[in-house]
């Protein structure tokens, strides 16, 4: 940045990471936390008891299968890591997933809690990386599952395989085929499949 100006590239980088950080991973989000919570129905049936554990809960399917896996960055200065030596400018990936799933953070890392305490999980980044619309992402989390939970109270997946898209950096299917009971109109069979 040049002063209190963007350059054009600045711009562009910028827009893109808005707009894949704010529809991307929040759909992501919602479909791996369905997913999640079906795969562990203990769960599922705790949240559909008592909906002031959503927060809790979201937090935790950000841990469990965040949207986002890892992200890249120059090395600002040589530096040793892990007995690796990483010069200046040399690009580095921080898999964030895997720091999700670290047992020396996480007691029981592979196992989805939505009671799990002190969950300061790294999928919003951390420090001056930290992403900004972590608390927008947030509150859309919580939001989407209140209103799951509250109107269709039965979830069902659907048999068949699952797709997980293939791009490395973004978790997510490709569909998550579902049946929802709701109570005043019987079965409803849903998609949740990402925008094209």
């Amino acid at each position: 940045m040049d002063g209190d100006r963007f350059s054009e590239e600045e711009i562009v980088a910028n827009t893109i990471v808005t707009m894949v950080g704010g529809q991307e991973t929040t759909t992501n989000l919602i479909g791996n936390g369905v997913l999640a919570l079906l795969r562990h129905p203990v769960e599922l049936e705790r949240l559909k008891a008592d909906h002031s554990r959503i927060p809790c809960a979201v937090e935790e399917m950000l841990r469990f299968e965040p949207p986002s896996q890892h992200t890249a960055r120059l090395a600002p200065y040589d530096t040793e890591m892990g007995g690796k030596f990483i010069r200046k400018r040399q690009a580095v990936i921080a898999v964030m997933a895997a720091g999700n799933r670290d047992p020396e953070r996480f007691p029981d890392p592979d196992r989805f809690d939505c009671s799990r305490e002190d969950n300061r999980h790294l999928s919003f980044g951390w420090a001056a990386h930290f992403c900004f619309g972590a608390a927008l992402a947030r509150i859309e989390g919580q939001i989407a599952f209140e209103a799951m939970l509250r109107r269709l109270p039965s979830w069902t997946l659907e048999p068949g395989p699952l797709a997980w898209r293939t791009n490395l950096g973004l978790r997510g299917l490709e569909a998550l085929p579902l049946t929802f009971k709701n109570a005043s109109t019987g079965p409803l069979r849903s998609d949740l499949s990402p925008c094209p």
